[in-house]
């Protein structure tokens, strides 16, 4: 589900975005190993294209993925606030709708965050068009961060408690502790150079929303027929469905 989110950003982003404001989308890459390598889109624009038509297909890849995100991430918790539909077939497309949202999600998040930071890919090209600082756009990334962090972690709840004995905050703990994972993969993609300070300051803050977890999700139990043991071995393996 992580390529199908990359392939969101690239084509239907960059490129649907090309084609929709008169530009013509030559070429794209989609990366089986993003992030550490990066996709692109080659889209061709008319030489007279107004300011807002490069600004959206600068950013075409980024609104692409945190609207799939945020569609995804509602249909999941919609869904599984009904208990009969959790299992079989249903519960199979649940978790694959889910784990596309988080992919999503990481995209569009990471891109606002990581890239402001950084200076690079759709963020660099971004803050050209529009002359303005590339700092602008961690607001935006943050107020994403923060709303789909949430939704997110409801949804962990949802589709992986089951038949789990543990309290909850810990399966949420467990869950965000992908996001230093992510960001690690970020920074030592090749084509961005980054110190040493600046990079264990950025590991540093991915940790905060497992450590939030345990306070915002401390009052949550449950109780089941599984253990813990299990959750960890099965969910690295649904992680990369």
């Amino acid at each position: 589900m992580r390529y199908v989110s990359e392939f969101t950003h690239e084509f239907f982003g960059h490129c649907g975005f090309g084609y929709l404001v008169g530009g013509q989308p030559i070429e794209y890459y989609v990366s089986w190993i993003w992030p550490l390598e990066f996709g692109y889109a080659i889209v061709s624009l008319p030489i007279s294209a107004p300011t807002y038509a490069k600004f959206l297909v600068s950013a075409g890849g980024i609104i692409a993925c945190l609207s799939a995100a945020v569609i995804s991430n509602v249909v999941v918790f919609i869904m599984t606030q009904k208990r009969n539909i959790v299992h079989g077939w249903k519960a199979v497309g649940l978790h694959l709708l889910f784990w596309y949202g988080f992919w999503a999600f990481m995209n569009s998040a990471g891109y606002l965050l990581v890239g402001s930071l950084l200076n690079f890919g759709d963020i660099k090209k971004m803050s050209y068009v529009l002359g303005i600082s590339r700092y602008y756009f961690m607001l935006p990334g943050t107020i994403v961060l923060i709303s789909l962090y949430y939704v997110t972690s409801l949804n962990v709840i949802s589709l992986f408690t089951q038949g789990v004995e543990v309290e909850t905050k810990w399966v949420v703990f467990l869950f965000w502790l992908l996001l230093p994972v992510v960001a690690t993969c970020f920074v030592l993609n090749p084509t961005i150079a980054i110190q040493l300070c600046t990079f264990a300051i950025i590991l540093s803050l991915t940790f905060l929303p497992s450590l939030v977890s345990l306070f915002v999700f401390k009052r949550y139990e449950l109780s089941g027929a599984g253990t813990l043991s299990e959750y960890v071995v099965n969910f690295p393996l649904l992680s990369y469905l």
